[in-house]
């Protein structure tokens, strides 16, 4: 366990970029696929981009993650202990200016930033009276904060190394706010540019989305402002709530359809 978390402390900028290239990969992967099977939601053509059966079965693939890493890190398991070697592995290692940088970037997840965003985007749907986008982004990305706000006060995770002289956060640290808001917030919002924009920026929109969460997510744990379980379990809780505002939208938007 000490072993492999020096090994990613020292490895962990390649192995950043690598992430980061294996997700627009798959990303693309993904949305070739969709679009090969007529799945993309493309709004003229009015595809389905998820169907029922599908979405439970993410759905609860997801809820039973996050809820197995809830329960590792509340029950002291060796996670745990593996999170605290890899943040020492992890502490100091890389240099200021680096840092200083990724302190910039991970702003772009920031809560309350995106709770704004959002709230704009949701008057924005409600003006037009899409209530069928508007009740799926303001489910997803409500849900999203209220489980992860419960969760904070549930376990009670103090920040690795109490603070961190890059980012100053406050309060709980598991699971992150940063990463569950932003896979909702970036995900719900390229669901809603697919639906809009033409066809032929679709991929851009994915790999922009996938970007960005990706970026956000890692530049938390490089930062030191969570420990790894508290990432995973942010993308866990996150995609759970994103699989569950497509849905969402998707079964309105189905049952609008003529027959």
């Amino acid at each position: 366990m000490e072993l492999l978390s020096l090994w990613i402390g020292r490895h962990i900028v390649v192995l950043w970029a690598s992430l980061l290239i294996l997700a627009l990969l798959g990303g693309d992967l993904g949305w070739r696929l969709a679009r090969r099977r007529r799945l993309a939601a493309t709004g003229r053509a009015g595809y389905l981009a998820l169907r029922p059966r599908g979405a439970a079965i993410l759905t609860a693939v997801f809820g039973a993650l996050f809820a197995l890493l809830l329960w590792a890190v509340w029950a002291q398991t060796a996670l745990v202990r593996f999170d605290a070697a890899l943040a020492q592995a992890l502490h100091g290692r890389l240099p200021p200016a680096f840092m200083q940088a990724l302190a910039i970037v991970t702003h772009l997840g920031r809560p309350a930033l995106l709770a704004v965003a959002g709230a704009v985007v949701a008057l924005w749907l409600a003006l037009r009276r899409n209530w069928r986008l508007f009740v799926p982004w303001c489910v997803a990305l409500g849900g999203t904060a209220a489980c992860g706000e419960a969760a904070k006060h549930f376990v009670k995770r103090t920040r690795p190394f109490d603070g961190h002289a890059f980012v100053v956060d406050t309060g709980y640290s598991f699971p992150s706010g940063h990463v569950s808001m932003s896979m909702v917030f970036f995900g719900m919002l390229a669901y809603l540019l697919l639906r809009h924009l033409p066809p032929r920026h679709h991929r851009d929109a994915v790999a922009a989305a996938v970007a960005l969460v990706v970026v956000v997510g890692i530049s938390r744990l490089v930062l030191q402002a969570h420990y790894l379980s508290d990432v995973l379990a942010g993308y866990a809780l996150g995609a759970c709530w994103l699989v569950i505002g497509v849905a969402l939208a998707e079964l309105l938007r189905r049952g609008a359809q003529p027959r």
